[in-house]
């Protein structure tokens, strides 16, 4: 039995897609939904800017103040983003107990909050190199079907993989 399912978005093109997915299996089994972004850390490159450029006594209030500052205006815009743009049915208002932007390594992150928040399913879109075909799934997706302890439903998102709905077939036709 489905009781918690843990959705796991990039925010990307195909999130309101996997979204429909989610919702339909939140209301076939009565579930909560916990929705999961993360912030990959600041890459190698950034962090040798600040070390090559920002004075030590800088870096130590960007670390202090300024990160969570960032931090706490990614999730705002995650938040405002995934209301405007995600949710669009009133099904998911109903069934997204809540929406969290946690910063780490995806597949770290949707894991630990997996366990967290004792999720019974991770729903996720299988994305990949969308510009090489013989990439089918990503390398976060993967990582997260090898680890996790728990199902993952995986939707795929490739151009073949995404099905128009009827608004965009009747778009189509005319």
């Amino acid at each position: 039995m489905l009781n918690n399912i843990l959705y796991a978005t990039d925010l990307g093109l195909y999130g309101p897609y996997i979204l429909e997915h989610v919702c339909e299996l939140a209301n076939k089994h009565s579930a909560r939904v916990t929705v999961i972004h993360a912030v990959e850390p600041v890459s190698v490159f950034a962090g040798a800017l600040l070390e090559t450029y920002v004075p030590q006594e800088d870096k130590a209030a960007l670390r202090l103040h300024g990160y969570e500052a960032v931090m706490t205006t990614i999730r705002a815009r995650v938040r405002q983003a995934f209301e405007e743009d995600f949710i669009d049915r009133s099904e998911a208002k109903t069934c997204i107990q809540d929406v969290l932007v946690l910063d780490g390594e995806a597949c770290e992150v949707i894991l630990e909050t997996a366990r967290a928040v004792d999720a019974d399913l991770i729903v996720m879109g299988t994305h990949g190199n969308q510009s090489d075909n013989s990439t089918a799934i990503g390398s976060v997706a993967s990582k997260v079907l090898q680890l996790s302890h728990i199902p993952i439903y995986l939707v795929p998102t490739t151009a073949v993989g995404i099905r128009p709905n009827q608004q965009q077939l009747r778009k189509t036709r005319i």
